[in-house]
């Protein structure tokens, strides 16, 4: 027979996010000391210590606690899997589905995830968190995501994925640039060229490798964390830049015309995917999402 209850593990994983009991109980709508009493029996009912209160300062889990917590995440999911498979049997999509989004992706793809998804299935609870790559993919291992939206270039080994839409790299250049007009431009012939970089360190980590994997060598004379900054430096003739998104209006948040060129010649696709653990069952929800966007990249 548990000796401990549901309810005690999911106070226990509020107070590990929070890192407060006081906060814990504020966000959950509970009493301090009920917060406090939950935990606490949770720890009798294991044997052993899972949180370190400090006075006024929060608490930090001890390393029985981390390693439990991943454990906990994973027995509360099972548990809101099981009482929405019974809603589900009905076709419809409900209970928890939270996924994260590679910030550079959120303008593309969050509105119409949340418009054309979760508003049609209200009794679907859907969270979506947004960040780099790599702080998604920590959380995932964690237990605290059920899936990541992000590019195939981005993915840690390890991971399934499904890829949803075809990223191929571009150039991009402001509309009187000599070579703009080009059907195709081939990477190397833009090696005196200055380059507008996307600062951020997944373009760091795999998209400039990709480019000298291909001949190039970046003359790097920009730089900016914005993607549309990005784009307004090239609309203003600032030098050129490689990107994979593509917005719908070529044109820059100031107006500027912009042009999109293909890059002739063998460079790797960076595909949007979505990346998720290598576990024998995706829940329902989950596999709805990942056919929706594909249906509507």
């Amino acid at each position: 027979m548990l000796r401990y209850t549901l309810r005690q593990l999911q106070h226990f994983v509020a107070v590990a996010d929070s890192g407060s009991i006081s906060r814990a109980a504020e966000l959950n709508h509970v009493s301090q000391a009920g917060m406090s009493l939950a935990v606490t029996e949770l720890e009798k009912a294991l044997g052993t210590r899972l949180l370190v209160r400090h006075k006024a300062k929060g608490v930090t889990l001890t390393s029985a606690g981390r390693r439990f917590l991943i454990d906990a995440r994973a027995l509360l999911s099972h548990a809101e899997e099981l009482e929405a498979s019974v809603t589900e049997s009905a076709g419809t999509l409900a209970g928890p589905l939270a996924v994260g989004c590679y910030t550079n992706l959120s303008a593309f793809w969050v509105p119409l995830i949340t418009a054309g998804f979760a508003a049609p299935n209200p009794k679907l609870r859907l969270t979506i968190v947004e960040g780099s790559p790599a702080e998604l993919q920590d959380q995932l291992g964690e237990g605290r995501l059920d899936a990541v939206l992000t590019h195939t270039l981005h993915v840690r080994p390890g991971l399934r994925t499904r890829v949803i839409k075809e990223g191929r790299p571009y150039i991009l250049l402001a509309a009187d640039h000599p070579l703009a007009g080009r059907q195709a431009i081939s990477l190397p012939e833009l090696a005196d060229e200055d380059m507008v970089l996307l600062d951020i360190p997944s373009v760091r980590d795999n998209q400039l490798p990709n480019l000298r994997n291909s001949g190039l060598e970046p003359k790097i004379a920009w730089r900016s964390t914005s993607f549309e900054a990005v784009r307004g430096m090239v609309a203003r003739g600032l030098g050129y830049t490689v990107l994979v998104q593509r917005p719908a209006q070529d044109v820059s948040y100031d107006g500027l015309p912009l042009v999109c060129v293909p890059i002739d010649g063998s460079i790797r696709h960076s595909d949007i995917c979505f990346a998720f653990p290598d576990s024998p069952q995706v829940s329902r929800r989950l596999d709805a999402l990942m056919d929706y966007c594909a249906d509507n990249a």
